[in-house]
């Protein structure tokens, strides 16, 4: 009789307990669709503090850090970098914690687009290739990918026109192979895109949003019928 009541209580503290984190999670979807994005984040984080490995805290997570580095981004505040380095972390804990392969690609195609808007470009590269790979039929994944190329063979080929052949000779006297493949490296990480180049991004990931903001809408509904649906 002891074992049978220590079950139960063990049972209803569990499913309090999940029952916490969606809330949390849910409250966190109600600021988000009045885009009040840094409120969204502060309840997504206290779902991932009853529970860590919920899939739906970290993605959307990943969601509202993303779209406060998209408005400083678009304000040109050197600190939407940093929202979007943060986001990339919550979108990896999602593609770990991913249950199928829909839901790994929905996680690798926003992390895609966190490195693109963070201007990583051979990173979102890989990304959007890994979600075509799981889920070919992603549209914008397939436009994301075409223009982080694009964007990526344009800084190539501007740093390819921009060398001074007599100062490589130069450099060659004074460095050997390894140290100039090391400033090479360290010019091409610290070298950021035109202007021009992140309206291009900021664009492109701005139609996604709208789309993004519809689909949201629709699951509203579906949240107001049912208590505790998360989404």
């Amino acid at each position: 009789m002891k074992t049978i009541f220590i079950i139960i209580c063990v049972f209803i503290t569990t499913l309090s307990f999940s029952q916490d984190k969606v809330k949390l999670l849910n409250k966190g979807n109600e600021y988000f669709q009045e885009e009040n994005f840094e409120k969204a984040e502060e309840y997504y984080k206290r779902s991932l503090e009853a529970d860590n490995q919920y899939y739906k805290a970290n993605l959307n997570a990943g969601h509202s850090l993303f779209r406060q580095a998209y408005s400083l981004i678009q304000q040109q505040d050197s600190a939407g970098l940093k929202k979007c380095s943060e986001s990339e972390l919550f979108y990896n804990n999602s593609i770990e914690l991913a249950e199928n392969k829909n839901e790994k690609a929905e996680s690798l195609y926003n992390l895609g687009n966190s490195q693109l808007l963070g201007q990583k470009l051979k990173e979102s590269i890989e990304n959007y290739k890994k979600s075509l790979r799981l889920f070919p039929e992603n549209i914008n994944a397939k436009h994301n990918l075409a223009l982080a190329q694009y964007l990526l063979n344009k800084k190539q080929e501007n740093q390819e026109t921009q060398k001074d052949p007599q100062e490589e000779d130069n450099k060659e006297q004074e460095e050997n192979k390894d140290q100039r493949e090391e400033k090479n490296k360290q010019n091409q990480a610290n070298e950021e895109l035109s202007k021009e180049e992140i309206e291009q991004i900021l664009n492109a990931l701005e139609r996604e949003e709208k789309e993004v903001q519809e689909d949201l809408q629709e699951k509203k509904g579906i949240v107001e019928d049912k208590l505790l649906k998360d989404w």
